[in-house]
C-alpha cells in the first residue's frame, strides 16, 4: 500500500527525509506487532514423530533473529520436549543431566531423534535484528534481555539430545 502526501508549499528536503524515516519506523513497529510468533516460526513432525522440522518463516526480513523469532524458536523447542522447562537455567545446568531429563520426558511417546532447523527464502539467517538494538537506544536491560534470550536458544539447541541439522540451501548462483 502506497500513500502520497502533497504539501501546499515546498518543504525542505531534510524535513521530507525525516518524515519518511518516521513513517518507515512506525510501519516496522506495526508489522512487528501484527505478525504473531506462530507466523515467523513453523513446526512440523514426520508421520512417525521421529523427525521435527523447525522453519524460520521470516524471509522478508532475512530470517533475522528478532525477539519474536527467538521466542518462537524457544517455544518450538519446548514443544518437542513439553515437560522440560527451557529458560536461562540451561546455561548453568549440567548438559548430561539436561539430556537425561529430556529423554525421560518422552517415556510413553516416541522420542524425536532428529531436529531439522531450516528457513524460507534465500537467506538462512542474517543474524540479530539490528533494528531492535537501534530502537533500544543504548538501554542496557533491553540489550541484555535480547542476548540472554539468544543465549538460551543457542544453548538449548546445543544441548538437545536429538541430532540437530541446519538445512541451509546454496542459494541462487547466477
Amino acid at each position: 500500500m502506497t500513500y502520497r502526501v502533497h504539501f501546499l508549499q515546498p518543504i525542505p528536503l531534510s524535513i521530507a527525509i525525516l518524515i519518511s524515516i518516521m513513517a518507515t519506523n512506525r510501519l516496522t513497529q506495526l508489522q512487528n506487532h501484527l505478525s504473531s510468533p506462530s507466523d515467523v516460526v513453523l513446526t512440523s513432525y514426520s508421520s512417525d514423530r521421529r523427525v521435527v522440522t523447525i522453519t524460520i518463516n521470516n524471509a522478508s526480513r532475512g530470517n533475522c533473529l528478532s525477539t519474536p523469532v527467538l521466542k518462537a524458536i524457544r517455544a518450538a523447542l519446548s514443544s518437542i520436549n513439553p515437560i522440560i522447562t527451557l529458560g536461562s537455567s540451561v546455561d548453568t545446568e549440567d548438559p548430561i543431566a539436561f539430556a537425561e531429563r529430556v529423554c525421560q520426558s518422552h517415556s510413553p511417546k516416541p522420542v524425536p531423534k532428529v531436529v531439522i532447523l531450516k528457513s524460507e527464502g534465500k537467506i538462512f539467517c542474517s543474524g540479530h535484528d539490528l533494528r531492535e538494538f537501534h530502537m533500544a537506544n543504548g538501554d542496557y536491560k533491553t540489550t541484555h534481555d535480547i542476548f540472554e534470550l539468544c543465549n538460551t536458544v543457542m544453548l538449548t539447541i546445543r544441548r538437545l539430545p536429538q541430532v540437530v541439522i541446519s538445512q541451509v540451501s546454496a542459494g541462487d548462483r547466477r
